[in-house]
């Protein structure tokens, strides 16, 4: 894994330099092996200044470092993330007369750019992997910038001065000079809805995200952005009889590709039904080392239930004990860890330090299989949520909206509350599902708050498919992987993502959605060779008793103070609900936690709103 920063423009100074320079220290923990900044000078005064650092996993030798350039330094690459077919492009291109000189999956993107120049969107659909990278053309005076499929690593852009400033973080682009560091408010307000920023906003202004499986193009005369990838699903009927032997075959040969590695390899385990299928599939491979984070102080704790599935696939386990009080003193470092607030990565932070101080670099997770396979409650209650959604209809909208805000008294983001003032449809009634709080509760305008959204034209499509799309667009995009990768590079770890490869991800989307979502993903776990194996619900924090022991004053501090941050866009009324509804046990603790989040994070990063 590595970290990204730069600036390209028609005529940049020569302070950028220095801006570059100095900010790229903030992304040391992205790769702390290796760092370098390059001028790059194009034929009609374009220039770009190229930042990287390296965390070196594929071909550790320094020549393997970036920024990386072809053989006569007319085209420039800096990457971030993994190329799981490059030994075959590599093979092909040699064939073509390329010439090596390293052994990374890095210069694969070097020479591919060479054979695709007039055609990015041919070069990007060659590629498996997870990926965000640039790439710098001297002799055309062109910048690239692309992510990967599914958005598994990130790429933020800014405009600056007539050209673009990118980076693999948002604070990275503050920390340059690129944006001005201020707050824009319409992501706070996302925020407090979702417990994320949405892409492509950022919770800077100015700064935006490059979306998933798109690609940023900037010439002198400008930029465009184009997508040149999109999930669909495309379900073909023949496959249903054959499913469980061809995922098998995708999910080894997905394996056999994401344990590649020149530094040590290991997994998370839970226990549940992803994170076995992993460790089956990667003890296939000879990778049988795993780790559990468990918590002594809840009743439910992982570790035995996750002891029980590594002894059976033959992993040598360790369990790591989490108490709340550990939590409370890591806040202040965990809050610098998120690139961006987010109210679900505390799990993720605290299983990547474990595999860090266990002399991991690499870790294998079970990310993904709950979206693709129908893991989460979501894949019942959307369907079921849409058709009250649409009883709901003839009842007026001011009735429905003084309903809800009635009940909000009682319950903030109660899911009554939540299903009465979304939009119809399945859109709708996702939101009612994942939303933390409504935007009626936010004070939205009602009518604008229940505006229709047109999904009902694809009523063709299955309700499962829908589901589907849903999490993979909102939840798994906005805040899975973001998490995962903001918190894993914050212990300098690279956390690969089998279950999400390119290919696994082709072969779910043409499967009919009866034959995919089967009850307890055992489709996936009869592939992965782990139906046999007893399993267990998945990770999940005690969250709720840390909040009532360990983090109660910092949560009722957080809420109540008229201090801190957005105190007026999140009103005391709504402040002190949460906190008396919570200590009630009639608010959900995710509510509390990510208006805390909010609050604490802009000092914790050194932004002053």
């Amino acid at each position: 894994m590595c970290g990204i920063l730069g600036v390209v423009g028609p005529e940049p100074k020569e302070s950028l330099v220095a801006a570059v320079q100095n900010a790229l220290r903030t992304l040391e923990h992205r790769g702390p092996d290796a760092s370098a900044v390059r001028r790059l000078t194009g034929t009609s005064g374009a220039a770009c200044f190229l930042g990287h650092t390296r965390l070196r996993i594929i071909d550790l030798d320094p020549r393997a470092d970036q920024p990386m350039a072809n053989e006569d330094g007319t085209v420039w690459v800096g990457y971030n993330g993994e190329i799981y077919n490059f030994a075959e492009l590599r093979a092909e291109l040699n064939a073509r007369g390329h010439t090596f000189r390293s052994n990374a999956d890095t210069e694969v993107l070097v020479h591919l750019y060479e054979e695709c120049r007039d055609h990015p969107v041919k070069m990007l659909a060659q590629l498996r992997g997870m990926f965000a990278f640039i790439v710098f053309d001297t002799k055309s005076n062109r910048l690239l910038l692309a992510r990967d499929r599914l958005g598994i690593k990130p790429m933020y852009w800014s405009e600056v001065m007539g050209g673009i400033a990118f980076a693999s973080e948002v604070r990275a682009l503050a920390a340059a000079g690129f944006v001005s560091g201020e707050v824009d408010l319409a992501a706070v307000r996302h925020y407090l809805g979702w417990g994320v920023v949405p892409g492509p906003g950022t919770i800077l202004a100015g700064a935006h995200e490059l979306p998933p499986g798109c690609l940023l193009e900037w010439r002198p005369n400008g930029h465009r952005i184009e997508q040149w990838w999109q999930a669909e699903p495309r379900p073909e009927p023949r496959l249903a009889g054959d499913a469980t032997a061809l995922l098998r075959g995708a999910l080894v040969d997905s394996m056999s590709r994401h344990v590649v590695a020149d530094r040590p390899v290991g997994l998370f385990l839970s226990g549940g039904v992803d994170s076995g299928s992993v460790v089956a599939l990667a003890a296939r491979e000879g990778i049988v080392r795993s780790l559990t984070v468990t918590f002594p102080e809840a009743a439910d704790d992982e570790g035995p239930a996750a002891s029980l599935v590594a002894r059976r696939l033959g992993a040598e386990h360790e369990m790591v004990p989490v108490t709340g009080r550990e939590i409370a003193a890591a806040l202040p470092e965990i809050l610098r860890a998120m690139d961006q607030p987010t109210s679900d990565g505390i799990n993720t932070w605290i299983v990547c330090r474990a595999a860090r101080d266990a002399g991991l670099v690499v870790a294998l997770s079970g990310l993904g299989g709950d979206e693709l396979f129908g893991g989460y409650a979501s894949a019942r209650l959307v369907p079921r949520l849409a058709r009250l959604k649409r009883a709901l209809d003839v009842v007026p909208i001011g009735l429905r909206a003084r309903s809800a805000r009635t009940l909000s008294h009682w319950s903030p983001g109660g899911r009554m509350v939540r299903t009465l003032t979304s939009p119809p449809g399945y859109s709708g009634a996702y939101e009612a599902v994942r939303r933390l709080l409504s935007e009626v509760e936010l004070g939205a305008d009602v009518s604008s708050a229940t505006a229709a959204h047109d999904d009902e034209a694809s009523s063709e499509v299955h309700p499962q498919d829908r589901v589907m799309m849903l999490e993979m667009s909102h939840y798994l995009r906005n805040q899975l992987l973001r998490d995962t990768d903001q918190m894993s590079m914050s212990h300098s770890l690279e956390v690969r993502v089998p279950l999400l490869d390119d290919i696994v991800v082709r072969f779910a989307l043409r499967l009919p959605a009866e034959v995919r979502v089967e009850r307890g993903k055992a489709l996936l776990a009869r592939a992965a060779g782990f139906d046999d194996v007893v399993s267990k619900r998945p990770f999940a924090l005690p969250f709720d008793g840390w909040m009532r022991d360990a983090l109660r004053e910092t949560v009722r501090e957080a809420l109540l103070s008229e201090e801190l941050p957005f105190r007026d866009l999140v009103p005391n009324s709504l402040r002190r609900r949460l906190w008396e509804t919570f200590e009630g046990h009639k608010t959900h603790w995710s509510r509390p936690w990510a208006v805390t989040v909010l609050r604490l994070w802009p000092q914790a990063n050194g932004f002053r709103w």
